[in-house]
């Protein structure tokens, strides 16, 4: 019998994320819940827009620089999509975000072997996980990560017309060439490319490369990823989990939904699993209460759409 979130524990959710998320976090926690439109997203992702357009200031909280990166963009990409936004949206804010964000990406991040490199020169200014100090092998660590997921949301999220949506097409036709070279994917690349044929299956785009796509993804993780369960969670997220169709990988999602409703705390939420890979900075202790909220939203927003809601 499959675990569910009870009318408790969703009670317990409700008032703890008040008392200890982020505004973004609260914001997307109401959305979820049906108890506020999704306008409000927009409002509390201009908190984070930095002056070059882009997004920083701990969007991502791991990363604590004020100035905007590739990553951060991607998070802001990312919680819209969560969130259900796409080209569709007639609101003012929404076009003055996508324009600033992809403008940022297409015309100011730093591109190499047509990947983004999600670190930007001053996050080392600043507190951050390792994974975020700018550095070759953090940039090859990532890989096409965030880059296929970027250009996947633009995909949904940039009307055909205009110019960042031509330019994402041009790297898209270089992006797959690569991807059906490559005999290995970091675990970074694994979740772009899940997020990218997740989107192109849901706009109906690059049918053709949709299956060569899938299978492949399905192939390199039975090759080159041990698929216990956490390594499956790793490669496979939760939120694009049903874009591979592949039973032996797909049996584990009741195992993984029924693992985050036993991992709730006895404070009503979810604790951060995750470190920053060194004692460097402080501001990892309160990194990893910001990580209370935002781990929860996420996790309620898995459990939602997967029928695991009473």
């Amino acid at each position: 019998m499959k675990k569910m979130l009870t009318k408790a524990m969703q009670a317990d959710i409700a008032r703890q994320m008040y008392n200890v998320a982020r505004d973004i976090d609260v914001a997307i926690y109401n959305y979820l819940d049906n108890t506020m439109d999704h306008d409000f997203i927009l409002d509390a992702l201009m908190f984070y827009l930095t002056k070059d357009g882009g997004f920083g200031g701990g969007l991502y909280i791991d990363n604590y620089n004020t100035n905007a990166s590739v990553y951060q963009v991607y998070e802001a990409l990312r919680i819209m999509d969560m969130c259900d936004f796409d080209k569709n949206c007639k609101l003012e804010l929404y076009d003055l975000i996508i324009n600033k964000a992809f403008n940022f990406i297409y015309n100011r991040a730093e591109l190499k072997d047509n990947r983004f490199n999600p670190n930007v020169k001053t996050n080392d200014d600043f507190a951050h996980s390792m994974e975020f100090s700018y550095t070759e092998d953090n940039r090859l660590l990532f890989g096409y990560h965030p880059t296929a997921a970027i250009l996947g949301y633009t995909l949904k999220f940039c009307n055909e017309k205009k110019a960042y949506y031509k330019k994402a097409i041009k790297m898209i036709d270089v992006m797959l060439n690569d991807f059906y070279k490559m005999e290995k994917l970091t675990k970074y690349e694994f979740i772009s490319f899940n997020i990218f044929l997740k989107i192109i299956k849901e706009l109906n785009l690059y049918q053709e490369d949709a299956i060569k796509i899938e299978e492949k993804l399905i192939k390199l993780a039975k090759e080159n990823v041990s698929l216990d369960f956490d390594d499956y969670s790793k490669i496979h997220p939760l939120d694009c989990a049903m874009a591979l169709n592949d039973n032996e990988l797909n049996n584990m999602i009741d195992l993984q939904l029924d693992s985050i409703i036993d991992k709730i705390q006895p404070h009503g939420l979810w604790d951060y699993e995750g470190n920053w890979g060194y004692n460097k900075y402080a501001e990892e202790d309160s990194a990893k209460i910001k990580w209370v909220g935002a781990v929860s939203v996420n996790n309620y927003f898995y459990l939602k759409k997967y029928g695991r809601i009473e």
